[in-house]
């Protein structure tokens, strides 16, 4: 049986990890249903001890905003930096920080505040 990781578990998870920092994002689901948005983000990383891809897919459920911008002459999200944290409106997620803060920030880009999280690795 997989584990779901839920809320704090999911910050406690990827905090200080290769889980998303130095990832790739090679999906994004967006589906809307009950009128409630969520949002599934899926990461490739490379394990820096067994140098084997591993894949995890990070839910937002109940996302209350979202933003993001791609054009052709980018790659497609590869994580730089990021933030990843809980704030009082949620569960917030910045793949384009404008600083390494661990505060929202109107300067953010490629952001998802969302009520809760799940993650699980594929």
């Amino acid at each position: 049986m997989e584990n779901t990781f839920k809320n704090d578990e999911v910050l406690a998870l990827t905090s200080g990890s290769y889980l998303i920092h130095d990832s790739s994002v090679t999906r994004f689901d967006i589906q809307l249903k009950d009128r409630i948005l969520n949002i599934d983000v899926y990461f490739v990383s490379i394990d820096r001890n067994t140098k084997a891809n591993v894949g995890l897919k990070i839910s937002f459920v109940d996302v209350s905003e979202y933003s993001f911008y791609w054009d052709a002459s980018r790659h497609f999200y590869n994580v730089e930096r990021y933030k990843f944290l809980k704030s009082e409106n949620g569960y917030y997620i910045s793949l384009d920080p404008f600083d390494e803060s661990q505060k929202l920030s109107n300067e953010d880009q490629e952001i998802i505040l969302s009520k809760s999280i799940e993650a699980k690795f594929i």
